[in-house]
C-alpha cells in the first residue's frame, strides 16, 4: 500500500522545488502562469483516464505522475502571491504605516476573549487604523494581550464579532535568533500579523455589536465550556496534575507561550 505513494510523493516534491526556484518565484504572481498551469492539469487528468479506459496504463501513470508535478509547483506558486496593498505588513514594509507609536486600530474580534492565566487575550480581525487624521483600510490579524491587575478595573465585556477599536503601539512577533527556541513569529504567521498589549482596559471600546451567527453561537459555547473545564480543574487540582501529564501538555504550553505578551515571555524564557 506504500509503494505506490513514494512515486507520488517524490514527484509532488519535485514540483515544489521547481516552483521555489528563484525564476520562477518571480513570476509568481502571473496570471497566465497560473492559468496554464491549471489548465494543463485539467488536460492531464483527462488524458490520464483516457489512457486507463483504453488499457495504456503505463502512459496513464505518467500522466498522473506529471500531474502531481504541476500540482506540488501549483502550490507553490499560490503560496507565493504578493499581499495585497492595503494588508497591514504590507503597509509596513513600504514605509506607509510607522508601529513606532501607538495608533487606533479598528476591526472585529475573531472569537471569544481568551481568559489567559495572567489576563487575557483577544483576536481581532483589522479592518482599518486611523493615521494622520484618516481611518485607513488595513487588513489582516492583531493579537492583543492584557494584564489583569486586582486593583484596576476589569475589561470591557465583548463578545466574538464585536466590533471595537483599541489604541495600542503593535509590533511584528518578536523572533528569537538562537538555535532551538520556539519560533513565535511562524507559529503566529497564519492568522495572527501583528500583537501588542493593552496597557488600560479604557483604552479598548466596543464600536457596535454583531448580530448573532452561527460562528458567534458557537464561539460563545466555546468559551461556557473552557470556563467549565478552568473551574473543574480549580477546584480539583488532581485533575490539573493529571491533565499536565498528558501528551498535548507541551502543545498547549507552546500555545500559552505564543499568547503571553513580550514582556512575560522574556520572564518565562529567564
Amino acid at each position: 500500500m506504500r509503494l505506490p505513494a513514494v512515486p507520488i510523493a517524490a514527484a509532488f516534491a519535485c514540483g515544489i522545488a521547481l516552483g521555489l526556484h528563484p525564476a520562477v518565484a518571480r513570476n509568481a504572481a502571473s496570471l497566465l502562469l497560473l492559468s496554464s498551469s491549471f489548465v494543463t492539469i485539467a488536460v492531464l487528468v483527462l488524458t490520464g483516464f483516457l489512457f486507463i479506459a483504453i488499457g495504456r496504463l503505463l502512459l496513464a501513470a505518467s500522466a498522473s505522475l506529471l500531474t502531481w508535478v504541476l500540482l506540488g509547483f501549483l502550490g507553490v506558486c499560490i503560496a507565493e502571491q504578493p499581499r495585497d496593498g492595503d494588508h497591514v505588513i504590507s503597509l509596513v514594509e513600504q514605509g506607509r504605516l510607522p508601529l513606532k507609536t501607538s495608533l487606533r486600530w479598528h476591526g472585529r474580534l475573531r472569537d471569544e476573549p481568551t481568559r489567559l492565566p495572567w489576563g487575557y487575550g483577544y483576536e481581532i480581525e483589522l479592518s482599518g487604523v486611523a493615521f494622520e487624521d484618516a481611518l485607513r483600510a488595513a487588513r489582516g490579524g492583531l493579537r492583543l494581550g492584557f494584564t489583569a491587575h486586582p486593583e484596576g478595573a476589569p475589561p470591557p465585556d465583548l463578545h466574538a464579532g464585536d466590533e471595537v477599536a483599541v489604541l495600542t503601539e503593535a509590533k511584528r512577533p518578536q523572533v528569537f535568533k538562537h538555535e532551538g527556541a520556539f519560533d513565535r513569529r511562524a507559529y503566529l504567521q497564519q492568522n495572527v500579523d501583528l500583537v501588542a498589549t493593552l496597557r488600560a482596559p479604557e483604552l479598548l471600546v466596543r464600536i457596535a455589536s454583531q448580530t448573532p451567527t452561527i460562528g458567534t453561537v458557537l464561539a460563545g459555547a466555546r468559551r461556557r465550556l473552557r470556563e467549565e473545564i478552568d473551574e473543574l480543574f480549580s477546584s480539583t487540582p488532581q485533575a490539573a496534575g493529571v491533565c499536565g501529564q498528558c501528551p498535548g501538555a507541551a502543545n498547549a504550553g507552546a500555545s500559552a507561550l505564543a499568547k503571553a505578551p513580550d514582556h512575560q515571555q522574556d520572564q518565562k524564557k529567564k
